[in-house]
């Protein structure tokens, strides 16, 4: 489904349910002072637009929450947190800004749902071959419009993603070449707890700086994001999908790809998929010239049942892009696992630990619709970091994202996806690790992981010093009115 379709369902649903719950008490209370700081910005209940701004990707991932409200400024943003933040209110909020996170209470709330959604610009400046985006866009939106410079950024890989995404590291079609998105980030324009404007560069703010490079919403909000642009024209990619009768064979290519492959302008993306009992592996091509490499050749000979690779723009690429297939009512929660090579015996591993965690379910008469795990096989994706950052990307531990996701549709289930999906991961770790190939204390990826997962394993020794980042930013802990990891 389209994600435009997608939320203006949501959008119906939302609307009926949402008048029913609502935050008393502090929330309420900065619900009415905004409306009246302002006017015009603040959505309630029953309002098409307060139904867009709560919507979220995954259904389960949205709250219903006591207001909605869109600012169009910077000053704008510092009046919601000061209001939020008052002594007498500390009203819980979230920041949205495309809506995927699929922890619940991560970008949503019952509180203030602050949504991004006016700050719209993205400018390309030839002469510092920079790129200044605001998040109120998502990335294939912002693609589109660097397009006729031929010009990209280091930015998301699936179309709908918002630019939160660079907040918590920032795996891009382009990291093999020029590393994650905090890895690319010049500036953060940044609206701090108490409502004071900076703009935060590693020359003036080196601490926050750090902090800002994967710390996530633990410092404020960021209303603007200054990038170095990635020259990129033309491009040879798309996907292809394969039955099961084809599924050792592809296994067996997407583990040589990981193994092998040394072409920093190839990347590749693969999900095993079992929806409805059906299992299916989805591979995703990408090179940065508009030729094939010799390294695809493998997967274009296996027998597939549907094709769309070609020389495009990039973002008609992006378009094609669908990994996991939801409606309006899909509940989902996605983990990750740290692996650096995938090995045939590790991606056999995903394929019966797969179809092992979907066969459970049906068993336990869950309302599993998909169970699915993705494998995103980089090539010194670490090696171009150019300065200190939040979430540790160690050269000499080049992990990769390994991403489980689960999709169910009963909220009576949300237990036991939850602890189905810490065991999906467990168990292919452990083969993992038997492999050589990841460690139980290998650092995880924030942006994918679940929302239990102990900060010790997002940060590392980076940890203590994020939090005295923390407390001299945010003394008053208005960010802690927040969801999300927190420090």
């Amino acid at each position: 489904m389209q994600r435009k379709a997608f939320y203006c369902l949501q959008t119906l649903i939302l609307s009926a349910f949402a008048a029913a719950s609502t935050n008393a008490g502090g929330a309420s209370q900065a619900c009415n002072l905004l409306k009246q700081a302002l006017p015009g910005s603040v959505f309630f209940p029953g309002s098409t637009t307060y139904a867009q701004d709560i919507a979220h990707f995954e259904f389960s991932s949205s709250q219903n929450a006591t207001c909605s409200v869109e600012p169009a400024s910077v000053k704008d943003v510092s009046t919601i947190l000061q209001i939020v933040g008052r002594a007498d209110i500390r009203s819980p909020f979230a920041i949205v800004a495309g809506g995927h996170a699929t922890n619940r209470g991560f970008s949503s709330t019952t509180g203030v749902q602050v949504s991004l959604t006016k700050f719209r610009n993205t400018t390309y400046d030839a002469k510092s071959q920079t790129v200044t985006l605001q998040p109120g866009k998502t990335w294939d939106q912002i693609y589109e419009d660097l397009e006729p410079f031929n010009v990209t950024v280091a930015g998301g890989r699936v179309a709908g993603v918002g630019v939160g995404l660079a907040l918590g590291g920032g795996y891009s079609w382009v990291t093999d070449q020029v590393g994650l998105s905090i890895d690319n980030i010049l500036a953060f324009d940044l609206v701090l707890p108490n409502g004071t404007f900076v703009q935060v560069r590693n020359d003036n703010y080196p601490e926050l700086f750090f902090g800002l490079k994967g710390g996530l919403n633990n410092f404020g909000i960021v209303t603007s994001l200054t990038f170095k642009a990635v020259q990129l024209g033309k491009i040879w990619a798309g996907v292809i999908n394969y039955d099961a009768s084809q599924a050792d064979s592809v296994a067996q290519a997407v583990s040589n790809f990981s193994l092998q492959n040394t072409d920093e302008k190839a990347q590749m993306a693969a999900a095993y998929v079992n929806s409805g009992g059906s299992d299916i592996w989805q591979v995703i091509m990408f090179y940065a010239e508009p030729q094939q490499p010799s390294v695809f050749q493998p997967f274009l000979d296996i027998p597939n049942i549907g094709a769309d690779v070609s020389v495009r723009s990039f973002s008609n690429f992006l378009q094609a892009i669908n990994v996991v297939q939801t409606d309006a009512f899909s509940r989902g929660i996605s983990h990750m696992l740290p692996v650096i090579k995938y090995t045939p015996k590790i991606v056999a591993a995903i394929q019966q630990e797969v179809d092992a965690a979907y066969a459970k379910a049906v068993a336990d008469g869950k309302s599993i619709t998909s169970s699915l795990l993705g494998i995103e096989p980089f090539y010194g994706a670490f090696n171009h970091s150019t300065s200190p950052s939040a979430y540790p990307h160690d050269p000499s531990r080049p992990v990769t994202p390994c991403n489980p996701w689960l999709t169910y549709s009963s909220p009576d289930d949300d237990d036991y996806f939850n602890k189905a999906l810490w065991d999906l991961a467990n168990k292919v770790q452990a083969v993992a690790v038997e492999e050589g190939q990841s460690r139980w204390d290998d650092i995880r990826y924030p942006n994918y992981v679940l929302g239990n997962t102990p900060l010790q394993l997002l940060y590392g020794d980076n940890l203590p010093k994020l939090r005295a980042i923390k407390r001299a930013v945010d003394p008053k802990n208005v960010m802690g009115l927040a969801g999300g990891f927190k420090f």
